[in-house]
């Protein structure tokens, strides 16, 4: 299961760049969203590995999976919040960047949540 998820996850890494080129050419502006995806996917796979099997346990076990899936989240919005800067100026002027800003403060708060509420210490 590790080595699979692992394996996906290289591929996303590396499908990522042929997904702009060729999105790019048959949907002029949209690759880079496709290369973001295929870049969130990989992180997020990859963190599902760190997820699954852990090098040391925290200690509670269930603050530990919160903490990590909250983690996830607010990487998935902070990768992703480029993505709301493009393609919100797109339809309205100005939406992109308070679409963008809300994305990042969405991921802080997320980020100090995991951090304060569902805190962990590692056991060896």
């Amino acid at each position: 299961m590790k080595s699979n998820l692992r394996v996906l996850s290289i591929i996303a890494f590396v499908i990522a760049v042929p997904s702009l080129i060729i999105t790019d050419w048959y949907y002029k502006g949209y690759g880079i969203f496709m290369m973001f995806i295929f870049l969130t996917i990989g992180l997020v796979l990859d963190q599902i590995i760190r997820l699954k099997f852990p090098v040391s346990v925290g200690s509670p076990l269930n603050n530990y999976k919160i903490n990590k899936i909250l983690n996830i989240v607010s990487l998935v919005l902070f990768v992703q919040s480029p993505m709301g800067l493009i393609y919100g100026n797109k339809c309205i002027d100005n939406l992109g960047f308070w679409t963008m800003a809300i994305m990042i403060c969405l991921g802080i708060i997320i980020n100090q949540i995991a951090a304060n509420k569902y805190h962990y210490t590692i056991e060896k």
